[in-house]
């Protein structure tokens, strides 16, 4: 996690020095210039740096350790910072937009922009394109939504250089007007990342399941596992750029408890070496399908049944003291709802009397007779 957080800090503090850079150089040759939409670009470039701050900030704690009060990591502070990386640029959007609008409609007339702008303008391109493709890079290996909305944040004002170096060409062989309907398009371009990224960091917070083919390949790696008989109730959740998931498998309901955790560790051990994301799993080992019927996931509402203290109490108070020290394994079997006994006795007497009393105990569904071997 170190080396994650380390390799984030660096891709960023190229991209904000770049940052700076280019938006200091951007409004100032854009004011000498009289280009509002290099002005524009400018304060876009800025608010880049803005971002790149807080993403330093953000991939300190999000690549941390879990700890005693994280037992599952800080993944979402990563979701956070994507989401005030959105809100920014759709700020930032918002307000180019109302300036840009303003100066178009203004009586005042403007002189066409300078040469110059142009050359920062292109300049400010294959700078920005260069950053992006790094940190996207970085953002992928690290499998970080919040280093790739941060890179797609320099995308964006790679983007709109390009339309602004149309604009200003424009605007020095047509009309000036050109230059800020550009500044407009390009600033409402931008409020519209803000809102993408703004919702998908918000849809991950909400604890939204894997997608449909990651959850596909999981059944089939279940339903590969030895012992395996079906499953129900998987579930699961993304946390940051991992996810945690959760599944009831479904045993045959008389192999060992230790065989059946074998079999729920194999489950999750498969999942996790072979679905990248996925950092933790947790596997209820189940006799059978026991969701009510057309509910998608496990009520937690059905009647219970007894345990053994109390089936054993039951049994005393309808046995003798000499037909129940015959019984030397009591095993409980609970399926369909309902509870069935297994006796183990240690030779054939009393059985008959045994079974025929056990009828007579109300909570017992089923009762079968076995002799020590």
């Amino acid at each position: 996690m170190k080396d994650k957080a380390k390799i984030a800090r660096n891709i960023t503090l190229m991209g904000a020095l770049l940052d700076l850079s280019l938006g200091v150089v951007k409004i100032l040759v854009g004011k000498l210039y009289f280009s509002q939409a290099l002005i524009t670009d400018g304060i876009h470039s800025l608010s880049d740096l803005l971002s790149d701050f807080f993403v330093l900030v953000m991939a300190k704690i999000s690549f941390s350790e879990a700890d005693k009060n994280h037992p599952y990591g800080h993944g979402k502070f990563e979701n956070l910072g994507t989401i005030v990386i959105g809100v920014l640029l759709l700020v930032v959007g918002m307000g180019m937009a109302y300036d840009s609008y303003e100066v178009l409609f203004s009586v005042v007339e403007r002189p066409k922009p300078g040469y110059l702008t142009a050359l920062i303008a292109l300049l400010s391109i294959l700078g920005k394109e260069w950053i992006f493709r790094k940190t996207k890079k970085v953002g992928e290996e690290l499998k970080s939504s919040m280093i790739i909305a941060n890179a797609w944040h320099s995308r964006t004002d790679a983007i709109s250089s390009i339309v602004i170096l149309v604009g200003i060409i424009c605007s020095i062989f047509i009309n000036q007007k050109i230059d800020l309907l550009i500044a407009f398009a390009v600033s409402v371009y931008i409020g519209k990342i803000g809102y993408d990224f703004i919702k998908q960091a918000l849809i991950e917070l909400v604890d939204t399941s894997l997608d449909e083919e990651t959850t596909g390949k999981i059944k089939e790696i279940v339903m590969r596992i030895d012992g395996v008989r079906g499953f129900h109730n998987l579930r699961s959740r993304k946390i940051g750029n991992q996810a945690i998931l959760d599944i009831n498998i479904e045993v045959n309901p008389f192999i060992s408890v230790s065989e059946g955790h074998q079999i729920a560790t194999w489950v999750a051990r498969s999942i996790m070496d072979k679905i990248e994301d996925i950092y933790d799993v947790t596997v209820h080992t189940d006799v059978e399908d026991d969701r009510i019927e057309g509910e998608e996931f496990v009520s937690h509402e059905h009647e219970l049944l007894p345990l053994r203290n109390i089936v054993q109490q039951e049994i005393k108070s309808v046995l003798s003291a000499s037909e129940f020290e015959r019984i030397c394994q009591l095993n409980l079997h609970y399926l369909n709802g309902k509870l069935n006994v297994e006796l183990v006795l240690k030779s054939e007497e009393f059985a008959d009397q045994i079974k025929e009393k056990m009828i007579n105990i109300e909570l017992i569904n089923k009762t079968d007779i076995l002799l020590l071997r």
